[in-house]
């Protein structure tokens, strides 16, 4: 028997994958993949587990995965990991990087205190 890429099949019948849902679940696994602690090289994937795990803090995250420990101390990850726990932040008009309302970006400010 032969199947298409989008098909396959279970008991003897023939499921097809909607294009819309497969595309869906692909953007997910490349926003899992993308970096959410840039020092310590963490990926939104591990934060995104350790927040379904039962952290609610940017603490308990960061016991969990390590984010927030590295040589900036937070200051890159930490608005990006605290959007991702449900607290409000905007992009950051240079960058995109998630911010917390009434402050300035964290990783533009590391940018720039680097150069």
């Amino acid at each position: 028997m032969c199947y298409s890429k989008n098909q396959f099949a279970v008991k003897a019948r023939y499921y097809t994958i909607d294009p819309s849902e497969q595309e869906a679940k692909a953007q997910a696994v490349i926003e899992n993949f993308k970096p959410a602690c840039l020092c310590n090289k963490i990926r939104k994937g591990a934060v995104l587990k350790a927040i379904q795990a039962g952290a609610k803090t940017f603490e308990q995250v960061s016991k969990r995965t390590g984010v927030g420990t590295g040589p900036c101390g937070g200051r890159r990850c930490g608005s990006l990991v605290r959007g991702m726990l449900g607290e409000p932040v905007i992009p950051c008009s240079e960058c995109g990087w998630p911010t917390i309302p009434g402050s300035p970006c964290p990783r533009c400010e590391y940018a720039k205190g680097e150069s």
